[in-house]
């Protein structure tokens, strides 16, 4: 269900917002390492921290619920290739919204910072989810 998922995300967001900027995406950390919000040497370090916890969360699953798991694939009438364009163009979606409602300083000044950021992010994910 997208909108649980979303909903989760943007507790996690505001939950790791103080800890790590709620930085839990290698696609975005990328994104803010090209545009020079975050450190190149701590992207890096991102990138180790969110797969592991990516790798750590696959194999919670299978000790949860083997030996029922999901196969993850795309379903007919839809190929692989259909499946990862839909893919880069809410990952996309994402950094947009991510680099212009929470690293954006014209649009979240130091004086006048937005709230709505994470609730923002929380809607692409839901959009991404509806319209695959």
């Amino acid at each position: 269900n997208a909108t649980a998922i979303a909903a989760v995300l943007m507790v996690m967001i505001y939950s790791t917002g103080p800890v790590s900027g709620g930085n839990l995406n290698p696609a975005v950390s990328f994104s803010l390492g090209l545009t020079g919000d975050l450190p190149w040497s701590s992207v890096f370090k991102y990138w180790v921290a969110q797969l592991l916890a990516g790798a750590a969360a696959g194999g919670a699953y299978v000790a949860l619920f083997a030996p029922k798991t999901a196969t993850l694939a795309p379903s007919a009438p839809f190929s692989w290739p259909y499946a990862l364009l839909a893919e880069a163009i809410y990952t996309c979606m994402l950094c947009f919204v991510v680099l212009n409602c929470a690293a954006s300083k014209r649009n979240n000044p130091p004086t006048d910072g937005n709230q709505f950021f994470a609730l923002a992010i929380g809607f692409v994910i839901i959009a991404g989810g509806y319209a695959a």
